[in-house]
C-alpha cells in the first residue's frame, strides 16, 4: 500500500520536478559509489603495505564527540585548552584515531611519524584547512603557502634570513637597550615582563628583517597595532583549529582588527618602497621588502609576507623568553647558575656580541629546556595530499603502519612528544637544562622540534635565538634580584594558564618585582 501510494505521488510530479530529483538521485548514488570505489582502492593499498587499525582510540560519551568539542571550548575561554588537549592524550599510545562530528583523524607525538609528516614523506602532505583559517589576518606568505608558491617564498625569505645569521649583534643593542630603560623606569615595581617583551621583538623584527625604522611602532600608533595583532592572533588561532568549519568562528571585532593591522602594513610597506624610488632610503634600509617588490610588483602581496613574517618573529621569541622567566624565577638555583655564568662570561658589559653567546652553554641549555616545555608553536597539523602511510601507530602493539587516505587530517603535538618520560626521563615534565649535557640526548633527532623539521624547518632560527640570548642576558645583568609577583613551587609549572592562538604563551604573562 505505502509503495503504490509513493508511486502515484511520484508520478504526479510535474516533469520539471521530477527530472531534479532524479538527477539529485543520481548524482548521490553517483556520488556513494566513487566513495566506495575510493575506499576500497584505499583498504587494498594499506593491505599492500602492512597497515593496521590504530591501536589507540579517541573515547567520547555523546554522538559525534559533542562532549569532547563542547568541553575543548570551555577549556580554551579559561585559558587551559593545553591542560584539556593532555587529558585528553593521557593513556594514550603514540598515535591516537580520533572521530570528530563523523570526521576521522590523527593525533600523533611519535617522532617517527612526525618525521614522515614533515620529512620523508613531505610531498604526501599539505596545510589545507590551515591556510584558509590563517587567510584573514596574514593573507597569502609563506605561512599559508603550498607547493611551488611556498617553494618560491622560501627561496626569496632565505637570502634575508642567511644574511642575518652571519652578521653581528649591534642590531638588537638598540632595541634591548630600549627595554632595559622602560625597566628601569618601573623598578623597583611590578612589570610584565611577557608584554615588554613583545614590544622588543616586534620592533626588532621590523628593524633587522624588514628594514623600516622602527620610531612608526613607538607611541599609541604600535600599541594600537600590537593589540589588534593580539585580538587577530588569538581568534585565528581557534579558526585554524576548526579546520575546514573555520568559518563560523567569527567573533565582534576580528574582522575590525585584521583590515588595521593589514591596512597598517599595507601603508608603511607603501611609504618604504616610495623612499625607495626617490632615492631616500639609508644604506640596506628596505631592501628586503624592495626585493619582494621586485619579485612580484604587488603592494599586497608583498604586505602579506610581511605579516607572515612578523608573526613568527614577534610572537615566537617574546613568549619563549617570557616562559624562560617563568621557569628560572621559579628554580633560584638554576637562574644563580645562569646569573653565575653571564658573570663570569660578560660581567656589566652591554654590548652583547655572537661569541659571547656562544661562550655561555648553560644560557643554550636554558633555552632549550625552555622551547622543550614550551614549544612556540606546541599543536600543529597537515592534510593527506594523496593516500599514503605513517610508520607506526597501528596493530595491537602499535608497531605497524597506518593507512592515512586522502583528505584525512593529522595533528602532530610537538608539545606532548618533547614531555615524553620514555625519551626524556621520568622527570620530563621538570625543568632541568642539566639534561641536555647528558650523552642520551646528544642524538635527540625528531623528538626535539621547537622549530619544525624537514623542508619548512624555521628560517629564524638563528634570529630568535640570539635575540632571545641577548635580551635575557642583559635583563639578568640589570635586575638579578628579580622575583615572580605570586610564584607557585611546582617544578613542572603544571597549573598555568596559556594563550593558544597561532603560537602559545602564558595567559597571566610573566610579572615580576624587579627589585
Amino acid at each position: 500500500m505505502f509503495r503504490l501510494m509513493v508511486t502515484d505521488l511520484v508520478l504526479s510530479l510535474p516533469p520539471s520536478i521530477f527530472a531534479g530529483l532524479f538527477l539529485v538521485f543520481s548524482a548521490l548514488v553517483y556520488r556513494a559509489l566513487l566513495r566506495y570505489k575510493e575506499s576500497s582502492r584505499d583498504t587494498e593499498f594499506g593491505r599492500r603495505h602492512g597497515c593496521q587499525p590504530a591501536k589507540s582510540f579517541l573515547h567520547y560519551d555523546w554522538p559525534f564527540a559533542i562532549d569532547i568539542i563542547k568541553n575543548g571550548f570551555g577549556a580554551a575561554r579559561e585559558k587551559k585548552l593545553v591542560s584539556f588537549i593532555t587529558k585528553c592524550l593521557e593513556n594514550m599510545h603514540s598515535t591516537l584515531e580520533i572521530c570528530l562530528l563523523g570526521g576521522r583523524g590523527y593525533v600523533t607525538i611519535e617522532p617517527k611519524n612526525i618525521e614522515a609528516l614533515l620529512s620523508t614523506q613531505f610531498e604526501d602532505f599539505h596545510f589545507g584547512a590551515r591556510s584558509w583559517g590563517m587567510h584573514a589576518m596574514i593573507g597569502d606568505g609563506i605561512f599559508t603557502q603550498d607547493g611551488k608558491e611556498w617553494k618560491h617564498s622560501r627561496d626569496i625569505l632565505r637570502r634575508r634570513f642567511v644574511h642575518m645569521q652571519y652578521q653581528n649583534l649591534k642590531g638588537f643593542h638598540e632595541h634591548v637597550e630600549d627595554l632595559i630603560s622602560r625597566l628601569k623606569a618601573a623598578a623597583p615595581g611590578e612589570v610584565d615582563l611577557q608584554e615588554q617583551f613583545y614590544r622588543l621583538t616586534i620592533n626588532t623584527t621590523i628593524a633587522m628583517i624588514l628594514g623600516q625604522s622602527v620610531e612608526s611602532f613607538k607611541g599609541e600608533t604600535g600599541l594600537l597595532f600590537s593589540a589588534a595583532f593580539d585580538e587577530a592572533s588569538r581568534v585565528t588561532g581557534t579558526r585554524v583549529r576548526l579546520g575546514d568549519l573555520y568559518y563560523i568562528y567569527r567573533p565582534r571585532g576580528f574582522f575590525k582588527a585584521c583590515k588595521t593591522i593589514r591596512e597598517y602594513t599595507y601603508d608603511f610597506v607603501a611609504e618604504i618602497l616610495s623612499k625607495n624610488s626617490k632615492g631616500d632610503t639609508e644604506t640596506e634600509n628596505g631592501s628586503f621588502i624592495q626585493d619582494l617588490y621586485d619579485d612580484k610588483p604587488d603592494i599586497g602581496l608583498v604586505r602579506d609576507q610581511v605579516l607572515n613574517i612578523l608573526i613568527a618573529g614577534r610572537d615566537t621569541t617574546a613568549a619563549a623568553m617570557s616562559y624562560a622567566f617563568l621557569l628560572l624565577l621559579r628554580h633560584p638555583a638554576t637562574f644563580e647558575i645562569l646569573r653565575s655564568e653571564i658573570d663570569q662570561v660578560v660581567g656589566n658589559k652591554s654590548a652583547i656580541t655572537r661569541t659571547d653567546i656562544q661562550s655561555m652553554p648553560y644560557l643554550q641549555n636554558v633555552l632549550k629546556e625552555t622551547l622543550r616545555l614550551y614549544p612556540s608553536a606546541p599543536i600543529n597539523s597537515r592534510f593527506c595530499r594523496q593516500t599514503t602511510t605513517l610508520p607506526l601507530g597501528g596493530g595491537p602493539d602499535g608497531q605497524s603502519p597506518l593507512l592515512v587516505p586522502k583528505g584525512l587530517p593529522v595533528a602532530y603535538s610537538v608539545y606532548h612528544m618533547q614531555r615524553r618520560e620514555d625519551i626524556y626521563g621520568p622527570d620530563a615534565l621538570s625543568f632541568r637544562p642539566e639534561r641536555w649535557d647528558e650523552e642520551k640526548l646528544a642524538d635527540i633527532g625528531w623528538a626535539y622540534l621547537p622549530f619544525n623539521g624537514g623542508p619548512r624547518v624555521c628560517l629564524g632560527k638563528d634570529f630568535a635565538l640570539m635575540l632571545a640570548s641577548y635580551g635575557i642576558v642583559r635583563v639578568i645583568q640589570e635586575f638579578p634580584k628579580m622575583k615572580l609577583v605570586s610564584r607557585e613551587d611546582t617544578p613542572e609549572a603544571a597549573t598555568d594558564r596559556h594563550n593558544l592562538a597561532i603560537t602559545m604563551s602564558s595567559a597571566d604573562g610573566c610579572k615580576v618585582i624587579l627589585g
